[in-house]
């Protein structure tokens, strides 16, 4: 090694000469030491002795603590353990594997093998930073085409008025309210609990009082011009304050707009209306990034709101509502499509099959989940932005032509289009609330049964989910999906291995919060388990309240067509019907009744009934009340297991309550009369107490051959009537039949006295 290379530190070429060597010797030494240690049997014979393991053990912790000081400086989070080679070999050779890649990597800097090419330094300049630019991938599952990228700015953190995510009420944006016939007054909603629910449509006046203008409800001269194709029409993009003003401009000279909105909620948790498409017939489409020009788009309220001009939106449900909550905007004459398509009863409702019906269009939905934060937006984001309103004031006027036609020439069906697009611009907008029940409607679109552990897991985890996504703004399924969810309250892991195993693959928040994951599901399942009392199935039906039986007569109609509140009524058969009193007749003999209906249903199945209770309602009262005595009797037990750790005040109680009961009944129990001879109730002699007082006597040979006489015979009569009654005996016994004393017979005659008395003799054999 030359000096050389370090020439401003001379000394340091000395000091590595006598590292190298002396650590090349000890290296060498500690091999040769090492090679001399007993292996296999010997070693299993040497760990017999304890100096030899005291030294080992010894040697062992040295090795670790020395190993563990080298290594502290290649990978300070590894510590190696005693008496665990397999962990050890394994971290020594992952310190090893990095120490030569730091090796390599620096030789390859120095001889300039990684030296960055040309074309990349100028990537690099060009674009200010190496991940500026978005990274777009495509990815065709069937007919959608989804379109993500990465290194995407988060746009609402560029926005002057901060997302408030918080559970305070939401205050809408409008602060000029043009084209007002009542002046701009923020008027708070309260329910009947007096709680705060919202604010008052600022234009709710204006919509009662709207009525479309006469030449939107008159029949057109001509039927109206089909437009040019996409490649044939002006495009123009607004970005800037000074181009929405020219926009505005713009649309103050027409009388018809179609409008559409482009939608990001993933990486949001209100969402973020991300684009505007406005197309006229005059000025062709106009493509309103929303995001660059946020703080200007109210200015279009001055056209929005004008009752003189007609805005087209298909599906305006969602579209009024993110007018308001981003730019304060509001919608007075509107014209939905889709009320109109519905009205119209076509097969196909929505935009692409309008497109293709009244268009010969076929409009390409593939890119409708596409990621609209894309900046600069792509070719196909731009022509599928434009189809969506290029053709919709052309799909108006058929429409509108078709519904005058159906009505004879007549706006009835015209006017019930306007008066439901109506109701739609008066929707206001509320911030997304969580209650204590709000977790339910995930359980039961899942179909699932869950006991009352994973119950708990799925409320848990849903208002902890909902609470993060408030704070990071990110939406609920992008921290935690749906069903990521469900999988974690239904399987509730005891292992953090087994969270992973639940959300594979494991999305980026759950991997922060792993533990807490973990510690929640944990929590849920040391709770008491209570009782799921028939389970119903998680339908509405299922919910529904029970409906009373019908006081009247009850008719198996099946067999008769069906009609609904959809088909049309024959007044000249209902009148019929109603003169007849109705005078079909039942086919199951259950529904016949027996008397006339103001006396109830009763039927011959059941004569006590005095009104009929179909099986069903039956199953369901029933139900109720084995859910009330099996609940209680779970309450019962429960509270018993509580007093036990709490003092046994309960089962102290308990106690004492039956042993009053015990007291109640001895005291109320019929004592036994004297008995009437005179023999048992002659009071005891000298004699007898002498007999008593006896300790031991002999036995004489007649005592012991005849038994002795019963001390508490009852008489005849008394046993008669203590014999229990409707109790038929196989065999009735004797009259004269005597007791048998078993205890004093004398049970040697049943053995062989001569073979009881000779016992064999053993021989043994002397040894000499």
């Amino acid at each position: 090694m030359n000096s050389v290379l370090n020439p401003e530190a001379p000394e340091f070429y000395p000091h590595l000469t006598s590292v190298t060597q002396g650590g090349y010797t000890t290296v060498h030494r500690t091999i040769r030491s090492s090679n001399h240690l007993p292996l296999g049997a010997s070693y299993d014979l040497f760990k017999t002795f304890t100096d030899f393991n005291v030294v080992t053990r010894q040697l062992s912790e040295n090795v670790v603590a020395q190993t563990n000081q080298i290594l502290v400086t290649e990978l300070p989070a590894v510590k190696l353990r005693l008496n665990d080679n397999e962990y050890n070999t394994e971290k020594v050779v992952d310190a090893n594997d990095s120490m030569v890649d730091r090796v390599n990597i620096h030789i390859d800097t120095l001889s300039g093998v990684n030296a960055p090419s040309d074309a990349f330094l100028e990537s690099v300049r060009r674009s200010g930073a190496w991940n500026a630019t978005p990274v777009i991938a495509k990815i065709q599952v069937g007919s959608t085409m989804f379109i993500g990228a990465k290194n995407v700015p988060r746009p609402q953190l560029l926005f002057k008025d901060p997302v408030d995510n918080s559970d305070s009420l939401w205050v809408p944006k409008i602060s000029d309210k043009p084209n007002n016939i009542k002046p701009l007054a923020l008027s708070i909603l309260y329910n009947d609990e007096g709680e705060a629910v919202g604010y008052e449509h600022p234009y709710q006046v204006e919509l009662e009082l709207y009525h479309p203008p006469g030449e939107l409800i008159d029949p057109d001269p001509a039927a109206p011009a089909f437009p040019p194709p996409l490649e044939e029409t002006r495009l123009t993009l607004v970005e800037t304050a000074e181009q929405l003003d020219q926009l505005v401009a713009h649309l103050a000279t027409v009388k018809e707009l179609a409008v559409d909105l482009e939608h990001h909620s993933y990486r949001s948790y209100q969402g973020i209306t991300c684009l505007m498409q406005i197309s006229t017939s005059e000025g062709g489409d106009f493509i309103v990034d929303t995001l660059a020009a946020r703080d200007h788009i109210h200015k279009l309220n001055v056209i929005f709101t004008d009752p003189k001009k007609l805005k087209v939106f298909h599906g305006a449900e969602s579209d009024i509502l993110w007018l308001q909550r981003d730019f304060g905007v509001y919608v007075v004459g509107l014209f939905d499509t889709h009320r109109a398509a519905r009205q119209l009863s076509l097969p196909a409702l929505s935009l692409k099959g309008l497109l293709a019906h009244y268009c010969n269009v076929t409009a390409d939905k593939k890119f409708q989940l596409a990621d609209w934060r894309i900046r600069p937006l792509p070719a196909e984001l731009v022509q599928y932005a434009r189809t969506d309103t290029h053709y919709l004031l052309y799909v108006w006027r058929r429409m509108k032509a078709e519904l005058l036609a159906r009505a004879a020439g007549q706006p009835r069906l015209l006017l019930a289009v306007f008066e439901a697009s109506r109701q739609l611009c008066g929707a206001t907008y509320n911030k997304e609330t969580i209650r204590e029940d709000s977790h339910l409607q995930l359980y039961v679109r899942s179909r699932k049964q869950f006991n009352s552990q994973q119950m708990a897991a799925l409320k848990m985890l849903y208002k902890w989910r909902d609470a993060h996504a408030r704070e990071l703004d990110e939406s609920t399924t992008y921290l935690l999906p749906n069903h990521m969810l469900m999988a974690l309250a239904e399987t509730l892991p005891r292992e953090v291995q087994g969270v992973n195993a639940c959300c594979s693959p494991t999305p980026p928040f759950v991997k922060q919060h792993l533990l807490t994951i973990h510690r929640m599901l944990l929590s849920c399942r040391e709770l008491p388990q209570e009782p799921l009392l028939f389970p119903a199935a998680p339908t509405t039906r299922g919910a529904a309240p029970a409906q009373p039986a019908r006081p009247h007569d009850l008719h198996d109609l099946a067999h008769f067509a069906d009609r609904s509140e959809d088909q049309p009524i024959n007044l000249e058969r209902a009148e019929q019907l109603l003169a007849e009193g109705f005078p079909f007749h039942p086919d199951i003999p259950a529904f016949e009744p027996a008397a006339p209906p103001a006396a109830g249903v009763v039927s011959a199945l059941n004569v006590d009934a005095k009104l009929f209770i179909p099986p069903f309602d039956r199953y369901r009262k029933y139900r109720t009340l084995a859910q009330i005595e099996e609940k209680k009797e779970f309450k019962e037990k429960e509270a018993r297991i509580a007093a036990i750790s709490k003092g046994n005040e309960l089962i102290k109680t308990e106690v004492l309550i039956k042993l009053r009961a015990a007291a109640t009944q001895l005291d109320a129990a019929p004592r036994p009369a004297p008995a009437a001879d005179a023999d048992d109730a002659a009071p005891a002699t000298d004699a007898d107490a002498g007999k008593k007082a006896q300790r031991k006597r002999k036995i004489s040979e007649k005592e012991r051959k005849e038994p002795p006489p019963s001390r508490a015979e009852p008489p005849a009569a008394a046993r008669a009537a203590a014999k229990p009654k409707n109790v038929k005996l196989a065999a009735e016994p004797s009259a004269t039949l005597k007791p048998f004393a078993y205890k004093n017979v004398n049970y040697t005659k049943f053995y062989d006295a001569e073979k009881t008395r000779k016992q064999p003799k053993m021989k043994f054999k002397k040894h000499k």
